[in-house]
């Protein structure tokens, strides 16, 4: 059973690194209510199907502020789906990192202030997510990342080295990309970009 927003081990879940673990019968298996406070979490995905856990169960992670909020979800395996929800009621910024080896959709309940995407996003996760809007997904994917703020930067969590991106690398390897592709492939993703709604998508 989840706790209290005012008992203090709940509390304690605005901040750190903690372990998500399989909730039978509860409609999330971690969740946070922080209110106004700002949440900085990083939370870690087991890579074993626990004890009674239905197969191709996905991971629910909810996760709720007004404040800033910045979290990580720390997967090794693809093998272990997840849904992971934010909700911001405020216009603070929100920051997450995602999993390199993410797959799926990223939905919009509302159209953010701004999106950025990193240069480690745009290498490893971009070519392999579909953005939409809420009301308008139909996809059933094995990842997804549901959201609802502000300004959304959208960051990548390096599952080889087990940390977020190195930002200097990336950026790097992002430029050698852009130098080294063929003009077929250039244009091929030029097409994907364009069919994208760049109103409330944009590269950092």
């Amino acid at each position: 059973m989840f706790r209290s927003v005012s008992s203090p081990s709940y509390q304690s879940l605005r901040t750190g690194t903690h372990k998500v673990h399989y909730q039978p019968r509860q409609q999330w298996d971690f969740i946070t209510d922080a209110n106004e406070h700002p949440v900085d979490l990083s939370l870690v995905l087991p890579h074993y199907r626990a004890l009674n856990q239905p197969t191709g169960h996905r991971m629910g992670i909810y996760v709720h502020s007004s404040g800033e909020i910045k979290s990580t979800i720390c997967r090794q395996s693809s093998r272990t789906p997840f849904f992971f929800s934010v909700c911001s009621s405020g216009t603070a910024p929100v920051t997450l990192y995602l999993p390199s080896n993410f797959s799926g959709r990223i939905c919009f309940s509302s159209s953010p202030l701004k999106v950025t995407l990193s240069a480690g996003f745009t290498n490893h996760i971009f070519p392999r997510v579909r953005f939409a809007r809420l009301s308008n997904s139909q996809y059933e994917d094995p990842d997804e990342c549901d959201e609802d703020a502000g300004h959304v930067a959208l960051r990548m969590w390096d599952v080889v080295e087990g940390a977020p991106e190195c930002v200097a690398r990336e950026r790097w390897r992002k430029m050698c990309r852009r130098t080294t592709s063929s003009s077929k492939n250039l244009r091929a993703e030029q097409r994907t970009l364009q069919a994208i709604d760049w109103d409330f998508l944009l590269d950092d």
